[in-house]
């Protein structure tokens, strides 16, 4: 058998093609027009042909047969969802990512993801297995193995600030290996990096002029890292456009640029050093408050797109640091140790599988919320589940507003997918519900409550709290 980890992944890319569509139409039969014909398509929601779902899938199969597990394996079960169309003649990117392996029957399970213009089109999982095993072949053929236990690769912005070297050190001493982005003067920490055995790649750039920008963005997308840490910051006396262009437009760009392999891996971390003066607002503060604003407004909308997907984000808020940067305005004597921060940034790093999240850190200790702002409790339960249980005793029953609204939600998630931001999304804003999403979810929505709902709410219902006002008023009626 393929020597296969839970954790390894496999990615590849297709473009599909009008001249590859009539090739599978003579194979198949299939000639709906909705595929090939421009003058039909443009008549529906999508302007443009379609790729059929089958053909969409034909990559999966090679990432199977030949990269993950490989040469020999037999697909057992399948379930796969269509969340966009797919168009023609624009890459579509595919991921594959091992869940679990079981050694007593040899069944691997892998959760498939496939991108185009980062947008997610399929998402499924599929159980495999494989027969009479043959070395698989070169890279270039079916795709490209990543193995779980491979280097893995932290970029720390501000890195020869206080908490950025910290954190550097920290992640060095777990066996990452570093991209460090700073203004110069790092020397001294590339080689304690080094000694402490990580592999360092400086990368000194100005983040607050948007070339420097650029090309470092550029460096680092072919790291592949697998955490982004942004730590820089513009002294604190600098004004609103020195704020932003370092606090939230760098974050933002370099973002972009290392986001497509987390997809690719579907595993990824960004972590913000922000501050609990955003909550505080301190006075004469407002600038550098407004940058680190505007930094977490990257994360809440890279989580919004890609939370489900792997990616995690974390706002880590600590009050003063003990250093060079607060000097001049941190009262004698008080602040945290630049260590405790790095202490908690890299378990956060590490910690895959917990949900994206804002951390207070004081003196006292940790408190974790979620990243929209409900305090975690010691050990949530998924909200679909916590959907479907019983209600206790005084609490809303299935038929009260509340009620309703748990049942909704858990129909949409069964559409969607269990991490889906349901609550106050709808189309065009919640990652899958578009137009055909939305046929999908007010089915499952009148099978739910044995209703039919009107065929106004395919449009008028394209949110989750105008879609629950209308389950009520027809289970009302």
């Amino acid at each position: 058998m393929h020597d296969v980890t839970p954790g390894d992944t496999a990615h590849s890319s297709h473009t599909f093609t009008a001249a590859e569509f009539k090739d599978f139409a003579a194979v198949t039969g299939d000639h709906n027009p909705i595929h090939h014909d421009a003058g039909h398509a443009a008549e529906t929601e999508f302007g443009t042909p379609i790729v059929p779902l089958v053909m969409t899938l034909g990559p999966v199969s090679a990432l199977i047969g030949m990269v993950l597990p490989g040469p020999g394996a037999v697909i057992l079960g399948t379930e796969f969802r269509p969340v966009r169309a797919v168009a023609f003649e624009r890459p579509v990117h595919y991921s594959l990512r091992v869940l679990s392996v079981s050694p007593g029957t040899g069944v691997f399970t892998c959760r498939v993801l496939a991108y185009q213009d980062r947008e997610v089109v399929l998402d499924g999982e599929v159980r495999t297995t494989v027969r009479a095993p043959r070395p698989r072949p070169d890279e270039t053929t079916g795709g490209r193995l990543v193995p779980a236990g491979g280097p893995r690769t932290a970029v720390v912005t501000g890195a020869a600030g206080d908490i950025g070297s910290a954190v550097a050190r920290e992640l060095a001493a777990r066996g990452w290996d570093l991209a460090l982005v700073h203004r110069g003067g790092a020397e001294d920490l590339v080689r304690d990096c080094e000694r402490a055995g990580a592999t360092v790649h400086s990368v000194t750039a100005d983040l607050a002029d948007p070339a420097a920008r650029e090309a470092a963005a550029a460096e680092l997308a072919v790291l592949d890292p697998a955490v982004l840490v942004h730590a820089a910051a513009a002294p604190l006396a600098a004004g609103y456009r020195a704020h932003l262009d370092v606090g939230y437009a760098a974050l933002r760009d370099l973002a972009d640029a290392v986001l497509d392999g987390m997809l690719l891996r579907q595993r990824g971390c960004f972590v913000l050093i922000g501050s609990e003066a955003v909550r505080h607002h301190p006075r004469g503060w407002s600038d550098y408050v407004a940058g680190k604003a505007a930094a977490e407004s990257v994360l809440h909308g890279i989580d919004r797109h890609h939370g489900a997907h792997g990616i995690r984000s974390v706002v880590v808020e600590p009050g003063y640091v003990q250093g060079r940067y607060s000097a001049e305005v941190r009262p004698e004597g008080l602040g945290l140790l630049p260590e405790e921060v790095a202490g908690l940034v890299a378990a956060e790093a590490e910690d895959t599988g917990a949900p994206s999240r804002r951390v207070w850190l004081t003196p006292d200790g940790t408190t974790r919320f979620a990243l929209g702002g409900a305090r975690e409790e010691t050990a949530p339960a998924p909200r679909a589940a916590a959907a479907a249980a019983p209600q206790a005793p005084g609490g809303p029953g299935p038929d009260t507003a509340d009620g309703i609204a748990a049942r909704v939600e858990a129909a949409v998630r069964g559409v969607l997918g269990p991490a889906a931001d349901v609550r106050g999304g709808g189309v065009g804003l919640t990652p899958g519900w578009d137009s055909l999403g939305q046929l999908q979810i007010v089915l499952a929505v009148e099978a739910e409550f044995g209703i039919r709902l009107p065929a106004t709410s395919l449009t008028a219902a394209g949110r989750f709290d105008r879609l629950c006002r209308l389950v009520e008023e027809r289970a009302g009626a």
